[in-house]
C-alpha cells in the first residue's frame, strides 16, 4: 500500500471514529436533555394549574354528576384534576382524561390504547393533578433534532475529509516529483537530484540520496580509472617481454643475455602488478589484517623503504617516530611505498617525504599521521597531470594501480589523500592516516 493510501485511510478513519463517537455523546446528551426539558414542561403545566385552582377553587365545585370537559388544542397532552377520594373533579374529554386515573405522584410512563404517554401527577392539599403528554410527540421532536444535528453534521464531516485528501495530496507532492524525477532518470545520469522546494523532512532523504549518487559516480570513476589502469600496466609489460625474447632469439652473447634480463624484469614487472590486483581484490572483499591493531609510524617508513631504488634521491624527515597510525602495517606500508614510487617515476630530481603530526586530538576526532610526498616534476609530467576537485586527486591520464589502492586504504581506515601542485612543477601527495589516541 502506497503511503498516501496509508495516509488517507488511517486518517480517514481516525477522523469518522472521532467525529462519530462526538456525534454520539452529543446524541445521547442532546435526547436526554429534550426528555428532561419536556418533564420540566410537564411538570410546570401541573404547577400552573395547581397556582390557578388555588386563586379560584370555585373551579373544582361540579354543578351536576360530571366532570367539567376541558377540550385542549393539541391532541398529544391531557390533564386531569381528581380529590383524594378518588373523584375526578376537571380532566380533558375523551379517553385521554379518563386513563389517568390512579397515577401515583410523580413522573411514570404509561400505555393508553396503542399509544405510550408520558405523565406527572402532583398532590396540591389533597388535590391530585396530573398532566401527560404523548410519547410520539416527543419522539418526532426529538428525530427533528437528530436531522438538524445530522445533516450539517455530515457535510462538515465530508468536508474535512476532502480537506484531508485534498491536504495529502498536496503534502506528498514532492515526494510524487522525487519518484517522477527517479522514475525517468537515466541510468547512467548520476548527477544530484533536484526537486524544486523540497520540504524540510524530505531535505536529509535528498540529500542522503545525493550523497549515494556522488559516491557511486566516484566509484564509477575509481573503477573506469581501474580497469584502464590494469590494462595499461599489463599491456606494457606484455609488449617489453615480447620485445626482448623477440630480439633474443634473433641474436646470441651478450646482447642475448641482456635482452632476457629485460625480459625477466618485465615478468617482476608483471608480478608486482598482480600482487597488487590480488591486494585491491582483497581491500575490495573487506578487512583481511584484522588481526593487526596499529602499528607505528618508525615501522611503516622503514617497510616502505626496505629495498627501494633510488634511494639517494629521498630525502626523508620523520617527526613522529614514536607514534602509531591506526592502520595495519601491511596496508600503511604499501600506501606509502606506492606514493614514494609514483613520486620517483615522475621526478627527474630528489624526492621529499615528511611524516608530521596535527594536534587538538580528542576521542571522536583522533590526531593524524601526515605523510607528505613532494617531487619535484619532469619531463614525463606534462602529459600525466592530476587535476584537483573537491580536495581529492582525480585523474586523466593513468598512474597505476598504486594510487587506486592508497585510496582505497585511506577509505576504509578513515583517511585522505589529497593532492596539490608545488612550485617545482610537481605535486605534493599528503597521505593523512588516524593515529592512535594517547590520553
Amino acid at each position: 500500500m502506497s503511503l498516501r493510501r496509508r495516509l488517507l485511510w488511517f486518517l480517514g478513519l481516525s477522523f469518522v471514529l472521532l467525529w462519530l463517537s462526538v456525534g454520539l455523546l452529543m446524541y445521547l446528551h442532546l435526547n436526554q436533555q429534550v426528555s428532561k426539558t419536556l418533564d420540566q414542561r410537564l411538570s410546570s403545566s401541573a404547577n400552573m394549574v395547581a397556582g390557578l385552582i388555588a386563586r379560584q377553587p370555585e373551579m373544582l365545585v361540579a354543578t351536576n354528576t360530571h366532570p367539567l370537559l376541558l377540550e385542549p388544542e393539541s391532541e398529544g397532552v391531557a390533564c386531569q384534576i381528581r380529590a383524594a377520594n378518588g373523584e375526578v373533579l376537571l380532566q380533558t374529554s375523551g379517553v385521554r382524561g379518563t386513563s389517568l386515573s390512579d397515577s401515583r405522584p410523580g413522573f411514570s410512563s404509561r400505555r393508553i390504547g396503542e399509544e405510550e404517554w408520558r405523565l406527572y401527577t402532583l398532590n396540591q392539599e389533597g388535590v391530585f393533578i396530573t398532566t401527560a403528554d404523548r410519547m410520539s410527540e416527543r419522539t418526532m421532536l426529538e428525530n427533528s433534532i437528530i436531522l438538524v444535528m445530522v445533516v450539517p453534521f455530515t457535510l462538515a464531516l465530508l468536508g474535512s475529509l476532502a480537506v484531508l485528501w485534498w491536504g495529502i495530496r498536496g503534502g506528498l507532492r514532492p515526494l510524487q516529483r522525487l519518484h517522477d524525477e527517479l522514475r525517468q532518470r537515466d541510468p547512467f545520469n548520476l548527477e544530484p537530484v533536484r526537486i524544486g522546494d523540497a520540504p524540510s523532512e524530505l531535505a536529509p532523504v535528498v540529500e542522503t540520496l545525493n550523497g549515494l549518487l556522488a559516491r557511486v559516480a566516484r566509484t564509477v570513476a575509481r573503477e573506469q580509472r581501474f580497469a584502464s589502469d590494469a590494462a595499461h600496466e599489463f599491456r606494457t609489460p606484455l609488449t617489453g617481454i615480447k620485445t626482448h625474447l623477440q630480439v633474443a632469439r634473433r641474436v646470441t652473447g651478450d646482447k642475448q643475455q641482456l635482452a632476457l634480463a629485460n625480459a625477466e624484469k618485465g615478468v617482476v614487472r608483471m608480478q608486482r602488478v598482480t600482487e597488487q590486483l590480488l591486494m585491491l581484490a582483497r581491500l575490495e572483499q573487506g578487512n583481511p589484517w584484522q588481526e593487526e591493531k596499529g602499528s607505528s609510524v618508525n615501522d611503516v617508513l622503514e617497510n616502505a623503504l626496505a629495498d627501494i631504488p633510488d634511494r639517494r634521491r629521498l630525502r626523508v624527515e620523520n617527526r613522529i617516530a614514536s607514534e602509531s597510525v591506526r592502520v595495519p602495517l601491511t596496508l600503511a606500508a604499501v600506501a606509502l611505498r606506492n606514493l614514494v614510487d609514483n613520486a620517483l617515476k615522475y621526478s627527474a630530481n630528489e624526492c621529499i617525504v615528511m611524516i608530521d603530526k596535527e594536534s587538538n586530538a580528542t576521542p571522536e576526532n583522533p590526531a593524524a599521521a601526515c605523510f607528505l610526498v613532494r617531487d619535484s616534476g619532469g619531463p614525463d609530467r606534462s602529459d600525466a597531470r592530476w587535476p584537483v576537485s573537491e580536495g581529492r586527486a582525480s585523474a586523466l591520464a593513468s598512474h597505476g594501480l598504486g594510487l587506486t589502492i592508497v585510496e582505497t586504504i585511506t577509505t576504509q581506515y578513515g583517511g585522505t589523500l589529497v593532492a596539490t601542485y608545488n612550485d617545482a612543477g610537481g605535486m605534493d601527495w599528503l597521505l593523512r592516516l588516524p593515529l592512535i589516541f594517547k590520553p
